[in-house]
């Protein structure tokens, strides 16, 4: 569990097609589930760099117990999709047998993106899209989505941003 106050570190201004003003903030900081140092990415015209640090800090990385189980179930029952499809891949040794929280070191994180409602701006609860891979030989990464600390969907990435986490109705 981590103690303190999240701070991002060397936070900076980069190009953003999507957003509005045409950029977006990054700074890199720890993925506690993974225990790597990454790059968040989110846009200012969506949330403050405090809410940004508060969201990584008091959901993001301290995802509870039953949030980690849910993401390795859905990561297994995905990579077992795959590896059924491409049978013949090639695998670090025990990929294709991990079972729940055992696939954890083959997942490889490398940047999360944060959003806040794209329907309802006054919706305080933020959602992220973590961007991974894992050792094998699958050309697309993995997309991890959550909604505040609740794991909704794992599979092949598609880039879909907020309109992965929220839909119109929700």
């Amino acid at each position: 569990m981590m103690s303190g106050k999240f701070h991002l570190e060397h936070v900076g201004k980069e190009e953003d097609d999507y957003a509005a003003s045409g950029e977006a903030i990054s700074g890199f900081g720890l993925f506690a589930l993974t225990n790597e140092r990454v790059q968040y990415h989110f846009r200012e015209e969506d949330m403050s760099l405090d809410e940004a640090e508060s969201y990584i800090g008091h959901c993001l990385n301290r995802l509870p117990e039953e949030s980690i189980d849910d993401l390795c179930q859905k990561m297994c029952a995905w990579k077992d999709e795959v590896l059924s499809d491409y049978p013949d891949m090639n695998c670090p040794e025990g990929l294709p047998n991990a079972q729940g929280r055992d696939i954890l070191p083959f997942l490889s994180v490398s940047d999360i993106y944060i959003y806040r409602n794209p329907y309802d701006a006054s919706d305080s609860l933020f959602g992220a899209t973590v961007s991974a891979g894992m050792e094998w030989d699958f050309e697309d990464g993995i997309e991890i989505m959550i909604r505040g600390q609740k794991v909704l969907e794992v599979r092949e990435f598609l880039g879909y941003g907020a309109h992965a986490i929220w839909e119109e109705n929700d």
